[in-house]
C-alpha cells in the first residue's frame, strides 16, 4: 500500500492546521507521502517555517502564482507512489479517508470520495446534513493514467471539471464511495464562491465552453503543463533546488567528471612525445680510435709470431 497525496494552497494558512492534524489522524497503515504545493504566498511560507510536521510531508514554493492545476500536474510528476490522491487545504479528512482510497484503487480506475458541506459561523461548526455529494476536484487515480491523459489544462478553476469530462469519455472503472469521507469547507475565499472564480463567473463559464467543444481526440493532452518551484527546506528555514534542478546538477557533475577521466586517459596515450627537461645528451663511441688502440699491441704480437715461424722453418731445412 503505497499513496501520494497532493494538496495546492494558497493563502489558507487559517485553515492548513486542521487539515494537517486530520491527515495525521487517519487510520492508514501504508507508506504515504504528503505533498504540498504552495502557491507563490510567503505568508503560507511564513507558517511552514515557523511549524514542525511529519517527515513524509513536502513543501513545495511554486515562483508564480498560477493557479492550483500546474500545482498538482507538477507534484504528480515527482510524485513517489504509483497511486495519487489529490485533496484541497481548506477540507477535513475523515479518518479512514486514505485506505479507502488505496484499497479501492486496487479494483477501480477512479475513486471519488463523497463529501458533506460545513461551515463556521460564530465560533460553531454547522453541517448541511442535507447535501452529501461528490466533488470534481478531490479524487484517487493510479499516477501513470493521470500522466497518460496529460493532466489537468492550465486554467485558473474548472480544470477539474474538464479532467472528469475526458475521463468519462474513455470510459474508465469509477467507484463514488458509499458513505461520507472528508468534510467540505464553504468560505468567502472558495474559488467556487469567489465573484471572479465562482460557479457564475464569466471566467468559469468560458473553460466551460472551451471543455464542452472538446471531442475524442482531445481527451489527452499532449506535453503535460508544470511550473518552476523550490523545495523548501523546513530545517534551514530556506528554499533549494527543485528535483529538476538537482537532477540537472547531478548529470552536469558526473558529465564533468567522465570529461575528466577521458581527458586523464587521452594523454596517457598521446601520439606526442614527452619533452624530458635538462636532459644530457648521449655520449659518443669513437670507435676508430678504440680499433687503433686496440690494434697496436696485436700487430707487435703478430709480426713477432711470424718471425719465429720464419726461423725455426729454416732451421729444419738447413738439417735435411
Amino acid at each position: 500500500m503505497s499513496l501520494s497525496v497532493i494538496i495546492p494552497t494558497f493563502k489558507n494558512v487559517e485553515f492548513l492546521s486542521e487539515l494537517f492534524d486530520s491527515i495525521e489522524k487517519c487510520n492508514f497503515t501504508g507508506e504515504y507521502e504528503v505533498l504540498i504545493g504552495i502557491d507563490s504566498c510567503e505568508d503560507t511560507l511564513k507558517y511552514v517555517y515557523e511549524n514542525q510536521f511529519p517527515i513524509n510531508f513536502k513543501f513545495f514554493f511554486f515562483l508564480e502564482n498560477k493557479g492550483p492545476y500546474l500545482i498538482k500536474n507538477t507534484l504528480s510528476d515527482i510524485s513517489s507512489f504509483d497511486k495519487l490522491f489529490f485533496f484541497d487545504s481548506d477540507d477535513v479528512m475523515i479518518p479512514n479517508l486514505l485506505s479507502e482510497i488505496d484499497n479501492n484503487l486496487n479494483k477501480f480506475q477512479l475513486i471519488k470520495p463523497k463529501y458533506i458541506d460545513f461551515e463556521d459561523k460564530n465560533g460553531s461548526r454547522v453541517f448541511k446534513e442535507d447535501k452529501p455529494t461528490f466533488g470534481e476536484g478531490v479524487f484517487g487515480i493510479k499516477k501513470q493514467m493521470f500522466l497518460d491523459f496529460g493532466g489537468f489544462e492550465d486554467w485558473r478553476v474548472a480544470a477539474d471539471s474538464d479532467f472528469m469530462g475526458r475521463l468519462y469519455k474513455s470510459k474508465i472503472t469509477i467507484l463514488h464511495t458509499n458513505h461520507i469521507l472528508f468534510h467540505r469547507r464553504i468560505h468567502k475565499n472558495s474559488l467556487t464562491i469567489n465573484p471572479a472564480t465562482g460557479l457564475a463567473s464569466r471566467l468559469r463559464s468560458n473553460y466551460f465552453q472551451l471543455s464542452k467543444n472538446k471531442t475524442k481526440n482531445d481527451i489527452v493532452i499532449q506535453n503535460m503543463k508544470k511550473s518552476s518551484y523550490k523545495v523548501v527546506d523546513i530545517i534551514n528555514k530556506n528554499l533549494s533546488l527543485s528535483y529538476e534542478e538537482i537532477n540537472n546538477q547531478t548529470e552536469i557533475n558526473e558529465y564533468e567528471k567522465k570529461l575528466a577521466k577521458h581527458e586523464s586517459i587521452s594523454s596517457i596515450f598521446s601520439l606526442t612525445p614527452k619533452i624530458k627537461k635538462n636532459h644530457t645528451p648521449t655520449k659518443k663511441i669513437d670507435y676508430t680510435q678504440v680499433n687503433k688502440n686496440t690494434n697496436l699491441p696485436i700487430s707487435s704480437q703478430l709480426s713477432s709470431a711470424l718471425k719465429k715461424a720464419k726461423l725455426e722453418n729454416i732451421r729444419k731445412n738447413s738439417r735435411r
